[in-house]
């Protein structure tokens, strides 16, 4: 069974979903900047403005460290020039950290910074207080992050890739550094980890996000998201269920929690999720199709089939709902055939399999390439006696040997066969339009003859161009 529902995650049965890209958001400044001036801070500050005015800014750095390593460490001009020449340094580790020690010692510096005439800083000035400074400083990391994490999404090849989101992810960390109240720097920066496939790595930035936004629906749900796709369901589920039981309904969260109360046995639970869901939103595809999926795993085919089909009638061209609802009536005709007495010659069973065989059928021409559906074809084409099909069938769904009755051998140049069964009683081509060129060799029953093994029963072989398709034993 397929489901359909959330990215970067396989659980329970194969997921279908678009291939997710989390976006991230650019964000603009307006700056507004109130001036004013203090009195300097003695001769290594008074020497460090001087070295301002003339852009040396390691000069200045010089006289500032040693004011405060060798005169006077709580000198708050001193600490606060520090940080205004980190920004514009961009060392913004060691901006921080001088900034949020010049604002402890004076908490004005948070408004309003020094005043240096002639100050040649281009995007920011030593007047601006450290807010200020850290806004836009924040902004010009952040958007550059934004900057590489585009380039990213649009590079050609993987090396552009991969070396754009390295530089997106930390252009968004270092943001979160600077303003650690900042949910969006935290998001951006686990979306660009998730985007380069490091999605483990996410948990740490999203965590981060909750903590600074307990109520962040965006975050909770890409948490939950990540904590699923690393099989730690634990973390997830009491995710999932608060945003479940707050009002968040999405497709995602319905998706994700039903599965785990799937996987923990409570297969009530995971159908009362989706009841509720296609109550409030009846012609939801995904609702459909994902609770017919669970009553299909839970052999509940009744009801499986009324909501895929339901689901059908919203979008009938998903090769999945086909494929689904295929097998939702194989189960059920197998399950009718299974509860017969041994002796029955009830063929009723088999109107499930005729109801069954058009929505592979349509499933196999969408997604040609599948072998589960092929697989699942040619259990139906055996039932129905359309034995070339299912030959056919069974060899491209099966490249080894079948689970059923039939035995099925791939891959095996004609020639070869010969020499292992010996030649056919005869060979007729195979009719059907859909199989032109493909060759039916019939061995009866025989006890050695030319081949080099016994043959207990008859057999049909399946050639094409001198290569066998498929070798089934008639049952």
């Amino acid at each position: 069974m397929r489901f359909y529902g959330g990215t970067n995650s396989l659980f329970v049965a194969n997921i279908v979903a678009a291939k997710r890209v989390f976006s991230i958001t650019l964000v603009s400044l307006l700056l507004s900047v109130t001036s004013s001036g203090w009195a300097g801070g003695g001769p290594n500050v008074s020497g460090a403005k001087l070295y301002i005015q003339q852009n040396n800014l390691e000069r200045a750095l010089a006289s500032l460290h040693k004011e405060i390593d060798q005169i006077n460490e709580n000198n708050e001009d001193a600490w606060y020039l520090l940080g205004y020449i980190y920004a514009r340094q961009k060392k913004y580790d060691q901006m921080v950290e001088a900034f949020n020690k010049a604002v402890a010692l004076k908490p004005e510096f948070k408004e309003k910074g020094i005043k240096i005439g002639k100050d040649s800083g281009s995007q920011f000035h030593s007047k601006f207080g450290v807010d200020l400074i850290e806004k836009i400083v924040w902004g010009n990391v952040f958007n550059t992050g934004v900057k590489h994490f585009n380039d990213a999404i649009n590079a050609t090849d993987d090396s552009t890739r991969n070396a754009s989101f390295t530089a997106a992810i930390g252009g968004f960390k270092t943001a979160a550094m600077i303003a650690p109240d900042s949910t969006l720097a935290y998001r951006n920066w686990a979306a660009a980890l998730l985007n380069a496939g490091r999605n483990a790595e996410s948990i740490e930035p999203l965590n981060r996000a909750l903590k600074a936004d307990p109520n962040n629906v965006e975050v909770k749900t890409m948490l939950s998201q990540v904590y699923v796709g690393e099989g730690d369901t634990a973390a997830a589920l009491p995710i999932l269920e608060g945003l479940w039981n707050e009002g968040t309904r999405t497709v995602e969260v319905a998706d994700h929690l039903s599965r785990i109360y799937v996987q923990q046995k409570k297969v009530d639970e995971a159908k009362e999720i989706y009841k509720v869901a296609i109550d409030a939103n009846p012609d939801n595809f995904f609702f459909r199709y994902n609770y017919g999926t669970i009553l299909l795993e839970a052999d509940e085919y009744d009801e499986a089939i009324a909501q895929l089909g339901k689901a059908f009638e919203i979008d009938p061209e998903s090769p999945d709902i086909n494929y689904n609802l295929g097998a939702a009536y194989l189960n059920r005709g197998i399950s009718k055939r299974e509860a017969l007495p041994e002796d029955s010659e009830d063929k009723a069973y088999l109107q499930d399999f005729e109801a069954a065989f058009p929505f592979l059928e349509k499933s196999i021409k969408m997604n040609p390439d599948d072998v589960k559906t092929w697989f699942t074809l040619g259990r139906i084409a055996g039932q129905l006696n359309k034995i070339a099909l299912a030959g056919y069938a069974f060899s491209k769904g099966e490249p080894t040997r079948s689970a059923l009755d039939e035995k099925v051998v791939v891959g095996m140049q004609s020639e070869t066969l010969k020499a292992i069964l010996g030649e056919p009683d005869h060979v007729k081509p195979l009719e059907s339009e859909q199989f032109a060129g493909i060759e039916e060799w019939v061995y009866s029953e025989r006890t050695g003859g030319g081949g080099k093994i016994k043959i207990a029963e008859p057999l049909n072989v399946y050639v094409d161009s001198g290569r066998v398709d498929a070798l089934m034993v008639v049952k």
